[in-house]
């Protein structure tokens, strides 16, 4: 009896393990089936597109729609997740809330397209999930409100188009075509940006925040307050861009065209500007403190009441140009070009000029304390009212400096009046 109610309980047992394993792969077998079926499109509603263009909420993920010719057709809300579309005639269709996602877009038709608040985020975790829209064509295509975070628009033709508010954090736009586009509040952290077009292009307030936009190209584009905090700019033309209350923290602009940009009140700190153009740059109140501009082409630029403490200007031109009221405490000005100047009212404490050429620069009520100005070059200068208390003059040129007065100390203590020498005069 113990022996038959002992086999009674283990075939009961295996019947229940066996009867748990068929419902365990039974949820596996429907979970797989909707996650196929999720992506098949519904045939009706294929056919129905195919012969009216009309298809407004329709099935179609995963449809294979590669050439086909769907010019003005309306697909407002459809589901063309994974969906192939490449080299599709898609030109001034609505797709408007339509769910892109993992769509195959490549070289598709968009011209002209309606695609607000249309689905084409990336998950993020699969380089293979990104929105495939390579050399697509999108001049003129309303993208308000779009969600194309990780889109992959590589050499995209996107002139003109409206993207005034979109996400497009993180999306690959190499050697795309942004010219005269509208990217007025866009999200573009960490975007891709190489090689860009985007001339004339409307981006105030834009986020670029920690995207590469080295040898992007955004001549007279306005960029005012948008935010570049440790952007990528590298070499990228700038030129005339409007770029006024921008946060560019951190940035690297090394070797950029920034020649007759308006950088306003703009905030480069510790901002990288080695060997750039800004010549005719208007920087006018800039913070610029710790930035490095060495080697930096700032001829007859407007530095006037900008922040440079701790800068590193070295071997930089600055000729003719204007830093009146400006910060220069602590800076480095070795070698730098400052001839024909306006440094009238500018903080200079603590400075290193040696070397530097200030010829016929203007330094009246310039604060020069303890300013280290050995062997540098001052002849013809203006002085009016300069306070050098402390400041190094070993070797300095002083021959006719202008509106001096009062006695000179060098940072030895030595004193050293102008008139001592027959090339120096009061």
């Amino acid at each position: 009896m113990k022996m038959r109610a002992f086999a009674t309980v283990t075939l009961i047992s295996v019947m229940t393990s066996a009867c748990s394993e068929n419902k365990q792969s039974l949820k596996v077998t429907q979970v797989e089936q909707q996650q196929t079926s999720s992506y098949s499109p519904n045939p009706v509603d294929v056919k129905r597109l195919q012969e009216t263009k009309q298809c407004q909420g329709c099935n179609l993920a995963g449809a294979n729609l590669s050439g086909a010719n769907l010019k003005k057709a309306n697909l407002q809300g459809a589901d063309l997740r994974a969906a192939n579309l490449s080299g599709a005639n898609l030109s001034e269709v609505n797709l408007t809330g339509a769910d892109l996602r993992q769509a195959n877009l490549s070289k598709t038709n968009l011209q002209g397209a309606k695609l607000t608040g249309v689905q084409l985020n990336w998950s993020g975790d699969n380089p293979n999930t990104r929105a495939n829209l390579r050399q697509a064509n999108l001049s003129k295509a309303n993208l308000i409100t779009a969600y194309l975070r990780g889109a992959d628009f590589s050499e995209a033709n996107l002139s003109g188009a409206y993207l005034h508010a979109t996400d497009l954090n993180q999306a690959i736009l190499i050697k795309a075509n942004l010219s005269k586009a509208d990217l007025a509040g866009v999200k573009l952290s960490n975007a891709d940006l190489r090689n860009a077009n985007m001339q004339y292009a409307t981006m105030l307030g834009v986020s670029l925040n920690g995207a590469n936009l080295s040898n992007a190209n955004m001549q007279y584009a306005n960029l005012e307050s948008a935010s570049l905090i440790k952007a990528n700019l590298n070499s990228a033309n700038l030129t005339k861009a409007r770029l006024a209350l921008a946060k560019l923290d951190g940035a690297n602009l090394s070797s950029a065209n920034l020649s007759g940009a308006n950088l306003f009140t703009a905030t480069l700190p510790n901002t990288e500007l080695s060997n750039a153009n800004m010549q005719k740059a208007y920087l006018h109140s800039a913070e610029l403190s710790k930035a490095n501009l060495s080697g930096t082409n700032l001829i007859q630029s407007d530095l006037s009441a900008a922040l440079l403490n701790g800068a590193n200007l070295s071997n930089a031109n600055l000729k003719d140009s204007n830093l009146k009221r400006s910060s220069l405490t602590g800076a480095n000005l070795s070698n730098v070009n400052l001839q024909g100047s306006n440094l009238q009212g500018a903080d200079l404490t603590e400075a290193n000029l040696t070397q530097a050429d200030m010829t016929k620069t203007n330094l009246a009520q310039a604060y020069l304390t303890k300013t280290d100005l050995g062997s540098a070059n001052l002849q013809g200068a203006t002085l009016n009212g300069a306070k050098l208390s402390g400041a190094n003059l070993k070797n300095t040129n002083l021959k006719n400096v202008v509106g001096f007065n009062q006695p000179l100390i060098s940072s030895d203590g030595q004193q050293s009046e102008l008139h001592t020498s027959p090339n120096h005069h009061n």
